[in-house]
């Protein structure tokens, strides 16, 4: 089984002055972060294991694998010589570990990575469902997939609808073309991938009819994917089928919807249950379910979780994301203002205020708002500083503003070097100068 770089724990090391990670397994090419580095350790006839040059990829004698996001050699080179500037540090830590202790920016976790093996008592909705439980799944469609000859010869698939084609939007379609594209490149890759990354899995489910078949689950913020996988050569190899998680959730049958008709009813009485969820984009998922507006909020502040989010649901039927915290930004989402049943709610446009309120006055490093009325808060600097980057030269068209709230003068200077920069100028301000924690922070307003 091939190592996960953006899950597995990695020893470090020291090559030629630089902290990197090793690994003793080959590291993929394809999983490489980009802007990142990765070359083989490869060994003599005589001491094959004992890293004796660093090389681009090792045919023979591989010592090991070395990550990196410094360049290691001059990239015409094809190889150079380890001697004895190689150390293993007694060390061991994830990428983001990693990252964290080199105050460096973490690359994002591909979506291949995010798969989770199905439980054995799942294993049915893999398979074909009545049309009536297709809707009450909240199905969109499915992709039928097979590498061709061999299981080497391509990638043919076929769209098969199976759900309201309300529910096949334009943003469906571009996320699933940006999730087939990342599966791509791991076990959908050809036919001896998935063959690998399923025999090596926890996925096995019940039901194939030629062979063992295994089942995986991807979850993004909208969209539920259930991938099933028939490793064998002479059949179709993959099944990826696509549910809308909302509808999935209530079960719209005929009365699922009369009941999502009266939570949009502003005559009738409603009832709110405000939830917190830690965890969303990995296995340990907690949800706590039926507390009151205050006692949520105070849940959802005081965890100590990248990865968060505060809603509400409405009468046990519509449910809404309001506050999201991920990836080292948080925000309001504004999916309650395209939703019948909450985009006209009193209740719960007073509580967007005052959850607002309360992401104001949470500690960040700065906040970046939009024309549109788009407002992100920032805890994570280097998160902070791509998007100033990235946004900065559009804010004409935009209207985008960014307001740095952090007190750290290397933040600070960033931003003003960026906003000198836009106008053909240089800061003046060495970093000397932002120690002064009387001077105005940096911003564009």
């Amino acid at each position: 089984m091939q190592i996960n770089i953006y899950k597995d724990k990695m020893p470090g090391a020291c090559l030629f002055g630089a902290s990197v990670l090793y690994s003793a397994k080959p590291i993929p090419r394809e999983d490489v972060p980009q802007g990142w580095y990765c070359y083989d350790l490869r060994g003599t006839a005589r001491h094959p294991d004992a890293p004796h040059a660093l090389v681009d990829l090792a045919e023979e004698n591989h010592a090991g694998t070395i990550l990196s996001y410094l360049p290691l050699k001059k990239g015409g080179s094809q190889f150079r010589l380890v001697k004895d500037m190689f150390q293993m540090t007694g060390t061991y830590s994830t990428l983001s570990e990693f990252c964290a202790k080199e105050s460096i920016r973490c690359p994002e976790t591909p979506i291949r990575y995010l798969l989770c093996p199905a439980f054995p008592e799942e294993a049915g909705l893999f398979y074909a469902q009545t049309p009536e439980r297709d809707e009450e799944l909240g199905a969109i469609g499915h992709v039928r997939i097979d590498f061709g000859y061999h299981g080497r010869e391509g990638f043919y698939h076929t769209w098969w609808p199976r759900g309201p084609e309300e529910l096949n939007t334009q943003k469906f379609r571009e996320e699933l073309d940006k999730v087939v594209n990342d599966l791509r490149k791991g076990i959908l890759k050809d036919l001896p991938s998935m063959r690998r990354y399923c025999y090596g899995s926890e996925g096995v489910i019940e039901g194939g009819t030629c062979c063992q078949n295994y089942g995986f689950t991807l979850e993004t913020g909208q969209y539920l994917y259930r991938l099933r996988c028939n490793p064998i050569e002479g059949d179709y190899q993959a099944y990826l089928s696509c549910f809308d998680k909302q509808t999935q959730q209530m079960g719209l049958t005929e009365q699922g919807r009369q009941r999502l008709r009266n939570a949009a009813d502003p005559t009738l009485p409603h009832r709110y249950e405000w939830y917190v969820i830690e965890y969303i984009h990995t296995p340990e998922r907690r949800i706590d379910h039926d507390l009151p507006l205050e006692e949520a909020i105070q849940l959802y502040v005081g965890l100590d979780c990248a990865d968060k989010r505060l809603g509400v649901t409405k009468d046990s039927i519509a449910a809404v994301d309001l506050a999201i915290h991920w990836d080292g930004r948080e925000w309001l989402s504004e999916d309650r203002l395209r939703m019948e049943g909450f985009k006209d709610d009193p209740v719960v446009a007073e509580a967007v205020v005052q959850i607002q309120q309360v992401l104001d006055e949470s500690p960040a490093v700065g906040r970046v708002t939009f024309a549109s009325g788009e407002r992100w808060n920032y805890t994570d600097p280097e998160k902070y500083l791509q998007t100033v980057h990235e946004e900065l030269p559009c804010h004409a068209a935009t209207g985008f503003r960014c307001e740095t709230l952090t007190d750290d003068p290397e933040v600070r200077k960033a931003v003003d070097d960026m906003l000198c920069g836009l106008y053909g100028e240089e800061n003046s301000r060495t970093l000397e100068d932002y120690g002064n924690s009387g001077m105005t922070m940096g911003g564009i307003s």
